[in-house]
């Protein structure tokens, strides 16, 4: 995702399509998807998904996550899960020197959703943007070289 330093891309957009528009030859793509298949990931293991995360910020001590989905992971888990979930990976973060990117759409939250989300974490606000893999996000994460 960046020169150098090791990337995982989760989302919900195909692999294929994400890897070719942001040339990313080197980066990691899991799909949630329902779909069996390579590097597709359920998007009901949330626990799972989770480990999976944790032991590649653990491998590599320095790198980027990107978490785009967290609304398709609400629909499919819950909102106390998902939020579990990112606290955890918050947590796993904290101790290393990567960094995690979670782009969400705040009209999918209530108000009250959207400030257990945000506690805890930096927020960085595109309010003329809508931070959707669809967007050019190589912005946001350059900002963290």
């Amino acid at each position: 995702m960046t020169e150098g330093v090791p990337g995982l891309c989760v989302t919900r957009q195909f692999p294929e399509k994400v890897r070719e528009s942001f040339e990313l030859k080197d980066t990691r793509i899991l799909w949630l998807s329902h779909t069996p298949g390579q590097d597709h990931h359920n998007p009901t293991s949330i626990g799972t998904l989770a480990t999976v995360i944790s032991s590649f910020i653990e491998r590599y001590k320095r790198c980027v996550v990107l978490i785009d989905g967290l609304e398709y992971l609400v629909i499919n888990n819950g909102f106390q899960q998902v939020l579990r979930f990112v606290e955890h990976i918050n947590e796993q973060v904290m101790q290393s020197r990567s960094t995690v990117l979670v782009p969400i759409s705040p009209n999918a939250f209530s108000e009250k959703e959207l400030a257990l989300l945000e506690r805890n974490v930096e927020v960085i606000e595109q309010p003329s943007m809508s931070l959707t893999l669809e967007k050019d996000f190589t912005a946001l994460i350059d900002q963290y070289r």
